[in-house]
């Protein structure tokens, strides 16, 4: 009599390790670059110049983080999301099904979010008044291309 092995694998958990990367597809390369480099103060990786049937790309990271970050790819051309009425989360005109609703970036503490905010007025981006989350702060911002992006930290 022979006996099966029957492995259950819904029950059986994956053992994620976070994100490596989300890709996202900007019409200017270098003009995201800019944005991410100068005015966030991001790391930016090697740009990958087109070739192979690929258009340019690379990794940008907001941090020490594990992966490798956010993976622009240059499509001159490409459509921009609607656009957002306000910096304020589901305007009906700005959602749209499989579009990045924002992005939210970590911040230390709330000098380093005064001074990000400064930054960004320096750089003449609309950002929003600072909310109180309960036990985190926040505000946004869009990117050059349209993207929301917050940057939210810890009250202290």
């Amino acid at each position: 009599m022979t006996t099966s092995s029957h492995t259950d694998f819904s029950t059986t958990t994956i053992p994620w390790q976070g994100f490596d990367h989300v890709a996202i597809i900007t019409h200017d390369l270098d003009a995201t670059v800019h944005f991410y480099s100068e005015v966030l103060g991001m790391q930016i990786g090697e740009i990958y110049e087109a070739r192979d049937g690929k258009n340019r790309h690379c990794f940008i990271k907001p941090g020490p983080i594990a992966g490798q970050g956010l993976h622009f790819w240059e499509v001159p051309g490409a459509p921009l999301p609607p656009p957002f009425e306000t910096l304020s989360w589901q305007q009906p005109a700005s959602i749209t099904s499989g579009l990045i609703q924002h992005i939210a970036f970590m911040l230390p503490d709330e000098a380093a979010a005064l001074t990000l905010r400064q930054r960004l007025q320096q750089h003449n981006v609309q950002v929003s008044e600072i909310t109180d989350l309960g036990t985190m702060r926040d505000m946004t911002f869009l990117d050059n291309n349209g993207t929301m992006l917050e940057a939210i930290w810890l009250k202290k």
